[in-house]
């Protein structure tokens, strides 16, 4: 009976840990969670009070009883307005991707589309992130057919080649940014790339770019919270998102997807 009773203390014993260890683990990706939401919303808190602040100045602008605007300042004032519209517009897409990026998020929508039809879509969607840089050009490389079909949820897709579009814009000061497409860079996945000409990425944070979801106190910018978003978002759809380290002269990041 003495050696039943120290094998029951025993398995009490290993029970009574695993279980203390499991709540360890499940407070400690809690603690974990609320670190990541925290420097998330603080990112959003200092990113959407630009545009905010740029409509304010509009607004006292319009407000001035003597007012006078040549047609340059209108068109000016409608670029900074559409801009800025669609930063708020990005800023809300990011609040999506982030939710998508957790387990309870999105739900899968697969449909057939043409990527070359999405990614001209996205890049008329963000003319306006160009407008006050009028030495930048956006550009849509052809490479595959309008014909040419791949089936994913479309919806993902468009939100994370604009989010890597805008982040080109932002870091881009002349030359251009090219959105293209092809089969034959990844055997058995669709390339979508987004190549720019800005002054690319530091060598010391290349490895960091999607470490936000594994280290969030390490966070140097929004680039790298929007890179890790998508780079979730890429994996959830059965592929990748991939830092081309090989590219010279700017930045080229690559959105792997299946071919079904």
């Amino acid at each position: 009976m003495g050696w039943i009773a120290i094998v029951i203390l025993a398995v009490a014993l290993v029970v009574a840990l695993c279980l203390l260890y499991n709540r360890q683990k499940a407070l400690k990706e809690s603690r974990k969670l609320e670190d990541m939401k925290i420097v998330f919303l603080r990112n959003i808190n200092r990113e959407i009070r630009v545009p905010l602040a740029s409509f304010s100045s509009v607004a006292e602008t319009l407000g001035k009883d003597d007012l006078y605007l040549s047609k340059n300042d209108k068109r000016n004032m409608k670029e900074q307005l559409l801009y800025n519209a669609n930063l708020i517009g990005t800023l809300l897409d990011e609040v999506m991707m982030f939710t998508e990026a957790e387990e309870s998020g999105h739900q899968m929508q697969m449909e057939s589309f043409s990527p070359n039809l999405l990614c001209r879509r996205c890049l008329q969607a963000n003319m306006n992130s160009i407008y006050h840089r009028k030495a930048v050009k956006l550009k849509f490389q052809r490479e595959l057919n309008d014909e040419f079909f791949v089936k994913s949820d479309r919806h993902l897709v468009e939100l994370i080649v604009s989010k890597l579009i805008v982040n080109a814009c932002r870091f881009t000061e002349q030359g251009e940014i090219q959105v293209g497409c092809n089969t034959t860079e990844h055997r058995e996945f669709l390339t979508v790339y987004v190549n720019d000409t800005g002054d690319g990425i530091p060598e010391g944070r290349q490895s960091s770019l999607f470490s936000y979801f594994e280290k969030p106190d390490d966070l140097q910018d929004e680039a790298e919270l929007d890179l890790s978003i998508c780079g979730k978002l890429a994996e959830k759809l059965g592929g990748a998102l991939l830092y081309d380290d090989s590219y010279q002269g700017g930045t080229r990041m690559k959105l792997l997807l299946p071919m079904h």
